[in-house]
């Protein structure tokens, strides 16, 4: 199986992509490297349009995706939707999100973990610093293990039609959990705003959760509350 790390995506809070930034003195893209080869990982790749990751050695797949997340225009089908991160594979594919600086043992349980069709990993959304009682119901992906490419591919094409047919309400788009909800047939929930359609401890599909210090970084401001 390759391991694609997705570092697409046009940041413009940040001077460098995120995905180079440095936590605890390591930077993050090179940490999920380094510890995927830790656990056995030959076949890595990153899915970038952004030069800056040329010095790494690993594969680069050249993916011209410069989604954004801005809020405007977010219920418009085109390039820059966020779900053309995940780079078209006919084979199976592990996708880790760049941008995360995982634990020893969040890699080691999705290298690990057998795979029948799809398997999302996941953590809560308190882990980067935000106070309790903020979204405390929110969840944040990781990495989506694809042992069925037709199948993953389907779900994403669904939820552009979906957006094309206009079901989702102004202002809303699908977003990874959509991807989640579509590929385990649940409710879509493409009224709901925020975080209340992400629950997944609500539902039955097929999902991991890592319950540690991994997460996401979205701001400067995470890297210090992550480092504690």
């Amino acid at each position: 199986m390759k391991y694609i790390i997705m570092a697409g995506g046009s940041y413009e809070k940040f001077e460098i992509p995120k995905q180079l930034l440095k936590v605890n003195g390591e930077v993050i893209i090179e940490r999920t490297i380094r510890l995927l080869r830790e656990n056995g990982v030959k076949d890595i790749a990153i899915s970038t349009n952004n030069p800056a990751f040329d010095y790494l050695d690993v594969e680069k797949l050249r993916h011209e995706n410069n989604y954004w997340y801005t809020g405007e225009d977010r219920n418009k089908r085109s390039e820059h939707n966020w779900l053309n991160a995940y780079y078209p594979m006919k084979e199976p594919a592990c996708y880790l999100h760049g941008d995360v600086y995982f634990s020893e043992n969040a890699i080691k349980t999705i290298v690990e973990t057998p795979v029948k069709d799809t398997m999302f990993f996941c953590v809560r959304d308190l882990q980067d610093g935000r106070p309790m009682g903020v979204n405390p119901k929110g969840r944040e992906p990781l990495a989506y293990k694809v042992q069925n490419q037709k199948l993953f591919r389907k779900a994403i094409n669904d939820l552009f039609q979906y957006i094309d047919e206009g079901k989702y309400a102004e202002g809303l788009e699908p977003i990874s959990w959509h991807l989640y909800r579509r590929l385990n047939n649940l409710d879509l929930c493409f009224n709901v705003k925020g975080y209340n359609a992400n629950d997944i401890f609500k539902t039955k599909g097929d999902y991991i959760y890592i319950d540690d210090y991994t997460t996401d970084v979205d701001f400067l401001k995470d890297i210090p509350e992550i480092e504690k």
